[in-house]
């Protein structure tokens, strides 16, 4: 993802963390220069479930949804052996 909300812009990069076995996408929101990270969705392979968590601040609905679609849509769930 990466758009423009108003005068703030969002971006999403992929995370893949192999030892915890989850992998999604964080978003990131930019204004005046700064960019910090706001939320994240992934999938957790222990518990076979996606997960929002958003990390002291508001993000738009939409932008959410879009941050869900794309981790549904690209984020490769692994089977268990």
């Amino acid at each position: 993802m990466d758009l423009s909300w108003g005068n703030l812009r969002y971006t999403s990069k992929f995370i893949d963390d192999k030892k915890d076995e989850y992998s999604g996408f964080e978003l990131y929101e930019e204004s005046n220069g700064r960019s910090q990270r706001v939320a994240s969705v992934f999938f957790w392979n222990a518990n076979g479930q996606y997960f929002v968590e958003t990390f002291g601040t508001d993000v738009p609905l939409e932008i959410m949804s879009l941050l869900i679609t794309e981790t549904k849509e690209k984020v490769k769930i692994r089977e268990h052996p």
